[in-house]
């Protein structure tokens, strides 16, 4: 069971903005996150924060069309005993809000602006008076939560941008941003890379050969389009094929370690957990609960 902390959660929102940026960045949507205050102290559970906060930036981040812009904001309303997170975008009305809003563990109220965005807010209770600093929060010291956040951030960073980042959003980003052309091509990128997946020897050498390239050639060419060294990329498209087998939950974790190219179940185990955040076997187990 999960139990409240209380602590300053503007460090926590800072990080959350800091750890999607390459979320917005590959979407070629901008991100900002803004706050009037420097510190506010509330008893709150992390995991429903990050959890409410994080999919709906990234579901803004995704429908916010490129060159645009998505902004995290912390506000103190007056005579309201309350922060309140709001989450807003530019350039055009989402209308996808049920998409957007489902399955959050917080209460959510979703606000159009005439054609200009969308905004999203969150009410949270101030820590009652006598028990923390509720007007005084606003000039508190920074560094007061920061210890606090690491930890919990180092393990949801590469599973948020991996569940934000797939490969549809790239090819669909990369000709928004660089044309057709450079979309074709990482299109056959990815389509040689999922024809070799259970190759363990594929690399970088056989991908650049398939496509009659040099390495030097494929790497200036291929990372500005993905914004990572082309060898994580292919690892990066291993894993979420994997999460892709696991979540039909028709296949055993050993089996699809081998389908997506690893030989070593411990070493696919390991780099799973990296890129989402949790194990196969916790996405193979819940997977079969719920389709059971």
């Amino acid at each position: 069971m999960a139990y409240p902390i209380k602590t300053d959660i503007i460090p926590l929102l800072r990080h959350l903005a800091e750890a999607l940026m390459p979320v917005a960045q590959a979407n070629f949507v901008g991100l900002a996150f803004e706050t009037e205050a420097e510190a506010v102290e509330l008893s709150f559970l992390p995991e429903d924060v990050v959890k409410s906060v994080g999919q709906i930036l990234c579901r803004v981040i995704a429908y916010t069309p490129s060159g645009y812009e998505a902004r995290l904001s912390v506000e103190l309303p007056e005579e309201e005993e309350q922060v309140l997170i709001s989450i807003a975008n530019t350039g055009v009305s989402l209308p996808v809000l049920k998409e957007i809003t489902a399955g959050l563990p917080l209460p959510v109220e979703a606000k159009g602006r005439s054609g200009e965005g969308t905004r999203f807010e969150l009410r949270l209770p101030l820590v009652p008076e006598g028990e923390a600093v509720a007007e005084s929060a606003r000039h508190a010291p920074q560094e007061k939560g920061e210890d606090n956040v690491p930890i919990l951030f180092q393990k949801l960073r590469s599973r948020m941008r991996a569940y934000a980042t797939g490969m549809k959003s790239l090819e669909e980003a990369v000709a928004r941003q660089h044309g057709q052309r450079e979309q074709v091509f990482l299109k056959k990128v990815n389509a040689i890379i999922l024809a070799n997946l259970s190759r363990e020897d594929f690399d970088v050498r056989a991908l650049a050969q398939s496509l009659a390239l040099s390495r030097t050639q494929l790497y200036r060419r291929l990372k500005p389009l993905i914004r990572q060294p082309p060898s994580r990329y292919i690892r990066f498209v291993r894993l979420q094929k994997a999460k892709a087998y696991l979540e039909k939950g028709e296949m055993t974790v050993s089996d699809v370690c081998f389908q997506v190219g690893f030989t070593d179940k411990s070493h696919f185990t390991r780099v799973f957990k990296q890129q989402f955040g949790f194990s196969p076997s916790y996405l193979r187990k819940n997977t079969t609960i719920h389709h059971g």
